[in-house]
């Protein structure tokens, strides 16, 4: 199946059933989705999506993403998976396919609304800046070590 095919299915399944169960694969939603461990509850957006979403949106590639709002623009959003530190801009509206409604972590469902599910995805957007200069400090002192042996 292509990818044109993939991306039309997942719309038409949300479209027809009003959700879509997925698997994400990677680790850049890490901690809170855990590749091959955790599920995730799609729904189609009603109206546009807000800070703090996690959304599954298509690249002009054709590959399909799951990341986190982390800034709502006029006429488009900027985002960053919860184990990234760069910021991909540039997502429209008619890139989203779903939005997640909630996570399954084994028998546990997780909602969005959860109060404790809310405080981790505003604390992870707020530690983005903590994080990416750490990342980029450590990748210094790699390099540091390289040049002294």
């Amino acid at each position: 199946m292509n990818e044109a095919n993939i991306q039309s299915s997942y719309r038409d399944v949300i479209e027809k059933n009003g959700f879509f169960i997925a698997s994400p694969v990677g680790i850049s939603m890490m901690p809170i989705i855990r590749e091959g461990l955790d599920t995730v509850k799609l729904v189609k957006p009603s109206g546009r999506v807000k800070k703090y979403d996690v959304i599954l949106y298509d690249r002009p590639n054709g590959v399909h993403v799951l990341h986190r709002v982390v800034k709502v623009r006029k006429n488009s959003y900027d985002l960053c998976g919860d184990n990234q530190v760069n910021i991909e801009h540039g997502v429209t509206d008619d890139m989203i396919v779903g939005v997640v409604e909630g996570i399954y972590r084994g028998e546990e469902y997780i909602p969005v609304t959860d109060s404790k599910y809310i405080k981790y995805s505003h604390r992870r957007v707020r530690s983005r800046l903590r994080r990416k200069i750490k990342y980029y400090f450590n990748r210094l002192l790699v390099k540091l070590k390289i040049k002294k042996s």
